[in-house]
C-alpha cells in the first residue's frame, strides 16, 4: 500500500509539473504574450504631386517646411487632388494594425470654424479608426491638422513640402494613454526634434519606461537628427531600447563638427553603448544591430513606384514581428517584405487585405542572415555564422 501512494504521489508531481511549465509564459520556454502598440506621433495628410503637374517646379523650389499662409494656399490650388492620410508613425501604425496587431495612438489635430475636427483631421483620425486602432486625440483651436505635399520624381524618389499644423503647439499631453510591461512605445522623431512637442513626448516616454514599455524611437528624417542630435544620442543611450532610422540618418547620428559619420562609425557606436537599432539601406536591405551581433535582409525585388512610406512600412512589419516574439531575422523579412508592397504603387498606406501575410508566411521568401560585418555587404557577399561566436 505504501509503495502504490508513493508511486501515485510521483505521478501528481509530474502532472503538477506538466501543468505549470505547458501554461507558463514567462519562464522563457512558452511564446512570448502578444504586446500592444501605443503609438504617439503627428497627425498629418498628405497630397501626392506628380512630376509634370503645373505647381510642380514652384513646389520643389519652396522650402522644406512651409509656414501656415503657403500651405493654406497651396492646399487651395491643390484641392482636385485626393487628401491622403499619412504621418510617418501613423503610416506605420496602419500597416501593424493590417497585419492583426492591437494598437493605440495618441496626437493632436485641428479644428475647423465649428470647434469640430477639420476635414483633413477626421479624414486621418477614421483612417486609422477603421482599421481598429484605438484613437486618443485632442483637438486643437489654433492650428491646422498638419500637411504634406509630396512631390513625386519621375524614379519614384520624392521631395516633401510640410506644414506642421497642430505639431506646432503642445496639444497633447498623452494622459490618456495606458502603458504596462505589455507595451511596445513607438515614438516618433519629428515631435523628439520638436520644441513645443519634447516636453510631452519625453514625459510619456519616461512614464511608460516607469511602467516597463519597451521604447521604440523612429528618427524619421535626417533633418531631425541633424538639429538634435545630442538629444537623439542621449535618447538612445538612456530611455530608449531600439532605435529604427534609414542610412542617411545613421551617419547623421555620428557625425561630428562638420565631419560626416558612416554606417560602420554608427554601427560601432550601437555596439558600444550594447543598445538595439534597425537601419534600412533601401535596395541593400536592411540591419539589425543588437548587442555584438548584426542581421543583414534582402530588399523584396520590386518596380519602384513611389518611395513615400517605405521606411514606415518596414518599421510597421518589424514592430508586429517584436509584438508577436519573432526573432530578429524574421522581423527583418517581414519589414522588407512590406516595404516592397508600399514602394511598388502610390502612397504610403496599402488598401489591401494583409491579413493573409502572416498566414501564408510570404516573407519567409526573402533571404535574412547573421553576418560578421559589413564589409561582407560592400563587396557583395554575405557569409552567414548564424549559431557562431563572436
Amino acid at each position: 500500500m505504501k509503495q502504490k501512494i508513493i508511486f501515485l504521489l510521483l505521478i501528481i508531481v509530474m502532472l503538477i509539473n506538466d501543468c505549470n511549465s505547458s501554461a507558463s509564459l514567462d519562464d522563457g520556454s512558452g511564446p512570448a504574450p502578444v504586446k500592444h502598440l501605443v503609438a504617439i506621433g503627428g497627425a498629418f495628410t498628405d497630397i501626392i504631386v506628380p512630376s509634370g503637374h503645373a505647381l510642380y517646379d514652384a513646389l520643389l523650389t519652396s522650402p522644406r517646411f512651409l509656414t501656415k499662409e503657403p500651405f493654406l494656399e497651396y492646399n487651395a490650388l491643390l484641392d482636385h487632388l485626393p487628401l491622403i492620410p499619412g504621418g510617418s508613425a501613423a503610416n506605420a501604425t496602419a500597416i501593424f494594425a493590417q497585419l492583426g496587431g492591437h494598437a493605440s495612438f495618441g496626437s493632436t489635430i485641428g479644428s475647423d470654424k465649428t470647434g469640430g475636427r477639420d476635414k483633413a483631421g477626421e479624414i486621418w483620425r477614421s483612417s486609422l479608426n477603421n482599421l481598429g486602432v484605438d484613437m486618443q486625440l485632442h483637438t486643437c483651436g489654433s492650428e491646422p491638422t498638419g500637411g504634406c505635399l509630396v512631390c513625386v520624381h519621375p524614379d519614384g524618389q520624392r521631395s516633401m513640402r510640410t506644414y506642421l499644423g497642430t505639431e506646432n503647439v503642445p496639444g497633447n499631453d498623452f494622459t490618456s494613454l495606458t502603458f504596462n510591461e505589455n507595451s511596445i512605445v513607438f515614438v516618433e522623431g519629428y515631435g523628439l526634434s520638436n520644441e513645443a512637442k519634447y516636453p510631452l513626448y519625453l514625459k510619456a516616454m519616461e512614464r511608460a519606461k516607469a511602467e516597463g514599455s519597451y521604447i521604440v524611437v523612429s528618427a524619421s528624417d535626417p533633418f531631425c537628427i541633424k538639429n538634435q542630435r545630442y538629444r537623439f544620442i542621449e535618447m538612445l543611450q538612456t530611455t530608449a531600447d531600439l532605435f529604427i532610422m534609414n542610412e542617411e540618418e545613421a551617419c547623421e547620428l555620428v557625425s561630428n563638427e562638420g565631419i560626416k559619420g558612416d554606417l560602420q562609425a554608427c554601427v560601432e557606436f550601437i555596439q558600444a553603448i550594447s543598445k538595439r537599432a534597425v537601419i534600412t539601406l533601401g535596395a541593400a536591405g536592411a540591419i539589425a544591430v543588437d548587442g555584438k551581433d548584426i542581421w543583414h535582409c534582402s530588399a523584396r525585388a520590386v518596380d519602384v513606384v513611389d518611395t513615400l512610406g517605405a521606411g514606415d512600412a518596414f518599421a510597421g512589419g518589424f514592430l508586429y514581428g517584436l509584438s508577436v516574439g519573432w526573432k530578429t531575422d524574421e522581423c527583418l523579412q517581414l519589414g522588407s517584405h512590406m516595404a516592397g508592397k508600399v514602394v511598388a504603387c502610390h502612397g504610403a498606406r496599402l488598401s489591401e487585405d494583409l491579413s493573409n501575410i502572416i498566414k501564408d508566411k510570404k516573407h519567409k521568401d526573402i533571404s535574412a542572415q547573421q553576418i560578421r560585418s559589413l564589409k561582407e555587404l560592400a563587396v557583395g557577399v554575405v557569409d552567414p555564422v548564424i549559431g557562431a561566436e563572436e
